[in-house]
Parts: structure tokens; sequence; C-alpha cells
């Protein structure tokens, strides 16, 4: 009987081996964390221009009409990418491309599957055929956007002037690339706008397909004049993507497919915002703050203007390698928060990357540490406005959306748990800074005396006069008990 459990145990979850590999990683955002934001915008989790993936959404006429363009241009890419062998006079693998591709993705239909949570099992003949169309169109959609982006970033790399032409380049063939992003701006003439949509949508959670279809896809779809045949190229070219929706340049050290399995673009680009490797927890954070009881680690900081008040100096982090990366200096009490652009897709993207950790267990909850963190700090305007005059937070959005409240969404719905706060050690360090008084005094003589300089100049007067004072008071009273001798 033992026996027959243990088989079952490695049927069903895959051994002991592969606790990873088996998770679902691609799935809906929890109803709880929808319900209260979605009452004011339903696209923080939705698509808007591009629909991936397996997972179906609530059918609206607007909606599918926006998506049957892209649908159509997916077959274009298809057509584009098989097509490039036969441009570089390959004829005679071109017609066994298609059906090379599909049986690819099919060899990887129960991990596919898995991704998603579905039963393979329960899948007849026409759903399974269904699944395989819809990695092929979406897996070439994304793969001939990643092979764009990486040609772009390796001529940025390389530093050379390229050509008008070339510089539009699209599909990673240096034959093909002007003519088929030509063909791009044709289909969607007049709706150019489309793209900067499209690369929002690819980064929401349940509007992904498993990273693996665009690596076997670009393996089987790579001819001889391709430079890079690893999956190498298709991370460059998601974070040359995706460069411009990054809170945060980028740490200088790449990441590879060899050294981390990554599941999807989300996951990818979450990688890419977080710490690097070797640093997965921030360099002030005490390793002896973990050894406490969750219960009495520190989770709370006052806001800005009361920190403030206690003699914290706010400062922008100018040699951040990622905007989670907060340091406090007690010795000056000096705040140190790398700078944080605010744009109307901020929010829908930290939401799905809050979403993304909040469902999926092999994360160390970092961006919702780091969104509760700024919660407890912009509680007011006047909070909003000590951090931008500061430096550390720059509003972009629109003018009809409060930027005061964008943390305080975020976490409407979102939990952390006390041993997995990173920045416990520097929460710990400003409420002890903040208990001393000399810091609180000293910065309530700079505010009154020393906030402009007239007010300096009348102190530094009254000053002056009064020790003048003293010293004409203490010659006269040494002349009057000491007189000088006749």
């Amino acid at each position: 009987m033992e026996q027959d459990l243990k088989r079952l145990v490695v049927e069903k979850y895959g051994g002991p081996n592969q606790p990873e590999q088996r998770l679902p990683t691609i799935y809906r955002v929890p109803g709880e964390m929808k319900r209260r934001y979605e009452e004011g915008n339903s696209y923080s989790y939705l698509p808007v221009a591009v629909q991936i993936g397996l997972l179906p959404y609530p059918r609206q006429q607007s909606r599918d009409e926006d998506y049957r363009v892209l649908e159509l241009y997916k077959w274009r890419c298809v057509r584009s990418l098989i097509g490039r062998h036969h441009l570089l006079q390959e004829p005679t693998r071109t017609p066994e491309l298609l059906r090379r591709c599909l049986s690819a993705i099919n060899g990887f239909l129960p991990r596919i599957l898995a991704s998603y949570n579905f039963d393979a099992e329960a899948l007849d003949v026409g759903q399974r055929h269904v699944v395989l169309g819809t990695m092929l169109l979406d897996g070439c959609f994304i793969l001939r956007r990643l092979l764009k982006f990486a040609r772009i970033a390796s001529q940025e790399q390389s530093g050379a002037k390229a050509s008008s032409s070339s510089s539009r380049s699209g599909t990673g063939s240096a034959s093909s690339g002007g003519q088929d992003d030509d063909e791009d701006r044709a289909v969607l003439f007049g709706r150019c706008w489309v793209w900067s949509f499209v690369t929002c949508d690819l980064l929401l959670l349940e509007n992904q397909i498993p990273f693996c279809v665009v690596q076997k896809l670009f393996h089987q779809l790579l001819t001889r004049t391709d430079a890079d045949d690893t999956s190498d190229v298709l991370v460059a070219g998601a974070l040359r993507l995706f460069s411009s929706l990054r809170p945060r340049k980028l740490y200088s050290s790449p990441i590879s497919c060899r050294d981390v399995h990554v599941h999807h673009l989300l996951h990818l680009f979450y990688l890419s915002v977080g710490f690097p490797p070797d640093a997965a927890a921030a360099p002030d954070d005490d390793p002896s703050e973990h050894l406490v009881p969750p219960s009495e680690l520190p989770q709370w900081i006052p806001c800005a203007r009361e920190l403030e008040e206690a003699g914290v100096t706010f400062r922008p982090r100018k040699d951040a390698t990622s905007f989670l990366d907060v340091r406090f200096a007690g010795h000056g009490g000096v705040l140190e928060i790398p700078e944080l652009q605010l744009y109307d897709y901020s929010e829908p993207l930290f939401r799905n990357l809050i979403a993304f950790e909040q469902t999926y267990p092999y994360t160390r909850g970092h961006v919702t540490a780091y969104a509760v963190f700024m919660d407890c700090l912009v509680t007011s305007p006047e909070d909003m406005r000590l951090l931008h005059l500061s430096g550390v937070l720059v509003n972009h959005m629109n003018r009809d959306r409060d930027p005061t409240g964008f943390f305080s969404r975020l976490c409407s719905e979102a939990h952390l748990a006390a041993d997995r706060n990173y920045l416990a050690g520097v929460i710990g360090e400003v409420n002890r800074y903040r208990r001393s008084r000399w810091p609180r005094w000293r910065a309530a003589l700079v505010r009154n005396y020393f906030s402009n300089p007239w007010v300096a100049t009348s102190l530094a007067a009254a000053v002056i006069l009064l020790a003048l004072t003293m010293m004409q008071s203490f010659f006269a009273a040494y002349a009057y008990f000491k007189p000088p001798k006749q």
C-alpha cells in the first residue's frame, strides 16, 4: 500500500525532485484582489489590444473588434517567420517548418497544460488542436516582437549608426526586416498607437503563454543568418521591448536562460526589475532581523511628513541597481529611495507584479514589501509633495488620477508575511532613529530658524547682538570690581 501511495504521488505531482516544474505559473488573479479595484478600472488585469494564451475573457463587442485586428496580424507573423527560409534560398525546408513547429509544441503539450493547471487527459482531440493553434499563433507573434527588439538592442550595444531602413528592422533577418516592418504599418494603418498597449498587454498575469513555447519556435525557425542561436537573444529582445516600462534601469548582470528557468514574459520582467541574483536581499538588511519571531519584526513606518519632523531626510538613491534598493544612513538620518516615475501604465504593471508574487510561492515578495513601505510613507498630498520635491517620486500620471492613492490602491488586497519583508531592517532603523530626541530637536531648529535666509540672518544678528551685550556687561562688571590702578 505504501508503494501504491508513493506511485500515486509521483504521478500526480512529478516526484520530489521537480517541485517547481509541475506548479501552474499562468492563472487567474484571485477574485478578492480584483474586486475592490475593478469597480473603478477594469483594465488592470484585462488586455486592451491583444489576447494571449488559453485563459478566456468576458466577451465585449468593442474589445472583440480590437482583438480581431491583431488576431489576423498573428497569421502574418507565422507567414513572415516561416517565409524567411524561402527568402534565404532554403525553400526545401519551408514546407516542413509548419509541421515541425506544431510537432515541437505538441511534445511540450503536457508541460503547457500544466502551466495553466489544465488536465491533459480531460481534453479531446479538437481541444488539443485549439491549444496547438493558439500556441503557434501567439508564440510566433511574441517571437517576432522579441526578434525585432533583440536586433535593436544589438545595434545599440555595438553603437553602429544604422540607416533608417535597417533601424526599422523587425524580424531579425537583415534581408526582410525593413519590408516586414513596412507591412506591419500597412496592416495597422491608423492604429500605430496600438503597439504601446500591446507591450503592456504582454505583461498581464492572465495574458501569458509558457516561455518554452517561444524558445521552441525560435530554435525551429532559426536561419543560417541568425548570429545568436541561444535563447538569450530572446531575453535581450524582451528586456529591450520592456525597457520603457521598467521602473529602474536593469542591473549590469544580464539574465541567462542557462542560469534561471523563465516561466513567461511577466516572470522575465519580474526577474529584471528585482535585485541581482547575488543580492537577493537589500545590502543594509541585517540578517539578525530575521532571527526574531515574525510578530516582532517591524512592519509600520510613519508617513514622510512625520519622518521629516523627526529629522529624517529623503534623498533619491543614484547608484541603485533596482528601484527596490532602499537604504537608510543612521548617522545622518538620510533615507535613500531610488527615483520612481509614475505613469498611467504604472498601476496595472505593479498590480500584476504583486498578483504574481501573491499567487506564485517561489518569489520573495519584494515588490509587495516595497509597495507596503511606500504606502506607509504616502498618506496625504503633503507626503506626495515632499517626496516629489526630494526627487524620490516623479508624477507623470493623468491629472484626473490622484497619485496620492497610488500605493494604497496597490496594497488594498495584498498580504505581506512579516518574515518576508526585506525592508524590515530599514524600517527598524528608521523607527529607532525617529525615537531619539536630538534629531527631532535639530530638525525643529532648522525648520523654525533656518527655513529661509532672512530668518537665519535675523537669528545670526540676534546671536551676535547677545554676544556683544554679554561682553559689554562682562567688561563693565570687571571694571567695577577691579578698577584700573592710578
